[in-house]
């Protein structure tokens, strides 16, 4: 915290057992909340939605110990900032400072959550395909391309999308963001992708 008190910040530590909140000893009500981020999601996303709850007025900013939380469902629970636990001393007075002045902070690297990533028409498809759990080498076949050109399109639908596998590109696609799944998904019904091939 000494971040925040060098850029004039007043700040008080309040901690609790598990039991209950810290909020529950808090004597005066914070403009901002930190909170660090314990526990599992679900537990998580019900301490978040308490304590907007409980303290209406106060800026939510949760400390993430990794990229590994599915950061859309805490933004839906009323966190306003997010920040990873090694950025903690660089960036969380820009954080409370953005959030006190009633904007959303995010790390860059999950910007993704609030603002989809544009995925081409044959990104978005060959990533459903993949995700429909077929091989490249089947993509190519279906959809009259070499397997380079699947490697490469699905590379950069996973350099949009962050992730670095199928299976993070299907958690990501079948999370909350109906925007992105309906976009990959649509792709599937409004091709003939799924026909049957001939002499079947």
């Amino acid at each position: 915290m000494a971040a925040l008190i060098a850029e004039g910040v007043a700040v008080r530590l309040e901690s609790a057992e598990r039991e209950f909140s810290a909020a529950d000893l808090l004597a005066r009500h914070p403009h901002v909340l930190l909170l660090d981020a314990m526990g599992n999601q679900r537990a998580l996303e019900h301490h978040v939605r308490w304590v907007a709850r409980r303290l209406p007025a106060a800026m939510v900013v949760i400390m993430l110990p990794s990229a590994n939380r599915d950061i859309g469902p805490l933004l839906a629970a009323g966190a306003d900032g997010l920040l990873f636990e090694q950025d903690l001393e660089s960036a969380l007075p820009s954080v409370v400072r953005a959030v006190a002045a009633g904007q959303v902070c995010v790390p860059a690297d999950c910007r993704h959550v609030i603002q989809p990533p544009a995925l081409s028409h044959r990104e978005s498809q060959i990533l459903g395909l993949s995700i429909a759990g077929l091989t490249n080498s089947q993509i190519a076949s279906r959809l009259c391309i070499s397997q380079n050109t699947v490697k490469s399109h699905l590379s950069a639908a996973f350099r949009r999308l962050g992730v670095h596998s199928r299976r993070e590109a299907a958690a990501l696609v079948f999370g909350p963001d109906e925007v992105l799944r309906r976009t990959v998904l649509g792709t599937l019904r409004l091709s003939d992708a799924f026909a049957p091939s001939e002499g079947r």
